[in-house]
Order: C-alpha cells, then structure tokens, then sequence
C-alpha cells in the first residue's frame, strides 16, 4: 500500500526552484521573498520570481501593478490592434498572472528592470476565486501537481537557473503546489510562540512531501529567525529550545534577521534606493542581508 502512494515527480535538468513559506503571517517572509531575488539577481542568475499569495506584496516590488494593488499591468507584448491576440486565452485581454498559470498551463512572464528577472505576478481577484473553485470542486490534488509540471516545461528550463516562489500565510492548496514544484525550501519565523507553531506546520508538510516523493527529495535548506531581538529573553528561549530539536536543531541560519526598520523601509513600494544593497555598504541591515543571503544561496547551488 505505501508504494502506491509514492510519487514520481517530474525532473528538472538544472533548475533550482525555491520556496519561502510559513503558515503564520507576519514573519518577514515576502521580504526576504524580495531580497533572495535581488541578491540571486546580483550573482548574475536568470531569476523567475511568481508570487502565489493572492496579497500582492512581492509582485508590487518587480512589477508595476495597478492602483488597487491587486491587479498586474497590460502585459508589454500586448497588442489591442493585433487581431491574434484575441485567439490567447487572456481573461480579460492583455495581462497574465499566476491565476493563468494554474487554468491554462502557462503565463508569460513580464520583463523587469533587472535584465536577468522575470516575474509571474499574482491577481487579487482572480486567485481569490481560483481557490474557492478549488475548495469546491475538490481538485485539490490536481493543483497540487500543476506547478511542478508546468516548470518542467523546456521554456522555464531553458530560461532560468532560479524560480523564487513566495507563499500565502496558510494552508492551501498553492501552498502545497508549491512545496511539491520545489527543490528547495526555506523557512522564515519569528522567535515566537505561533509563528513557531507556523514553522512546525511547514516542517510537517517538509516531512509528508518527502514521504511521498520517489527521488528528487525536497531539501529543507534553513529556518531563519526573523524580526529576531536579541535583548528579548523570550526569543532568546525560544531561540535555544529550537537550536535543541532533534529534527530543525540544525536547520537554522546565522546569522538571524534582526527586528531593524530599515528592512521594512526597503521593502517600501516607494523606497529609495529600490534596493537595500544598494544602500551603504556599512549599513547594518544590508551586511546583515548579504551574510544571510549568502548562506541560503550557496546552500542552493553548492
């Protein structure tokens, strides 16, 4: 019986495709969405970004979405005056996002300001309702597998060293879509009592992915403290009974992200400079970033 349930999962030739998850909001998580990017971008990877959290957050940083947050812009290659543009299944006419990239099997990314990123945006709406089809229809397993198969498509082999998946706050079917299109899987968490509780959840679906997966384990790279206060004895507890679990012990990334207002001022839609590596190099939060981020990205291409 347990054979049955084991899963043969698509290969990826070269790609390595990250997740960045936890089912507590609040844990920095698109954040560091947002700086693994841009440092993988500055080591001159080709980085495909898709924000599968119906929040936006990570797609206002690349793309330039609209005014209510929730909506990605007219795709650059649109054409309203070329008539083969109403053959694409475009709902409505002239963009793309994640929502197509589940229906239809594909979504062309939009170009950004860096050469070497591209990124799927997410839509508000049209997500929303995707999930509750989803719910409703009981196809949960189907969306399950979309991801992993759609990735393993030439095009995204073809075009990318690196995929940057940022995750909703919960558990969901896109959640665990994304856990099984991964190769990698990071997660974030605050030094507190339920986004550790978060952490253990995402632990678990690390767990039951591997259990089902014939080859092509999903590796669980680290757990990063985030908004982490050294002066607080309570994190500092928390801190070292996780260091002490047999299992996530080890797991964890020094250095922490520490609890700094410059990530959240970085992390702006309207910061300048866009980027924090590309405030002074003796800023504490951009060294700090470039330490952690480091580790995460040599633990992936080593």
């Amino acid at each position: 019986m347990a054979a049955e349930q084991i899963t043969t999962i698509p290969d990826y030739a070269k790609l390595k495709v990250l997740t960045i998850g936890n089912h507590k909001g609040g844990v920095a998580k698109t954040t560091l969405s947002k700086l693994l990017t841009e440092y993988s971008v500055r080591k001159g990877k080709r980085v495909l970004g898709i924000d599968i959290d119906p929040q936006c957050n990570f797609s206002a940083r690349f793309v330039q979405m609209t005014e209510d947050g929730g909506t990605p812009p007219f795709h650059p290659n649109f054409d309203p005056k070329d008539p083969t543009w109403d053959e694409l299944p475009y709902a409505p006419p002239g963009y793309w996002s994640i929502a197509e990239f589940f229906r239809l099997g594909y979504a062309e990314p939009y170009p950004t300001d860096h050469p070497t990123l591209s990124f799927i945006p997410s839509h508000k709406r049209e997500l929303t309702s995707f999930l509750e089809q989803v719910e409703r229809n009981s196809i949960q397993e189907a969306v399950v597998e979309h991801m992993r198969a759609m990735l393993s498509m030439e095009y995204y082999q073809d075009e990318f060293d690196l995929v940057i998946i940022d995750t909703p706050p919960q558990t969901s079917a896109l959640t665990a879509s994304a856990a099984r299109a991964a190769t990698h899987l990071l997660i974030p968490t605050e030094m507190q009592e339920d986004s550790v509780a978060g952490m253990a959840d995402m632990a678990q679906l690390w767990q039951a992915e591997n259990q089902v997966r014939d080859t092509n384990k999903l590796q669980l790279i680290g757990i990063l403290a985030t908004k982490y206060d050294p002066q607080s004895a309570a994190q500092r507890k928390t801190m070292e009974q996780l260091i002490q679990n047999e299992v996530l012990g080890d797991k964890l990334i020094n250095p922490p992200m520490r609890y700094l207002q410059t990530y959240a001022n970085s992390s702006s839609t309207f910061a300048n400079p866009r980027s924090l590596f590309e405030m002074h190099e003796n800023t504490p939060a951009r060294n700090e970033a470039e330490q952690f981020c480091k580790v995460i990205f040599e633990r992936i291409f080593q």
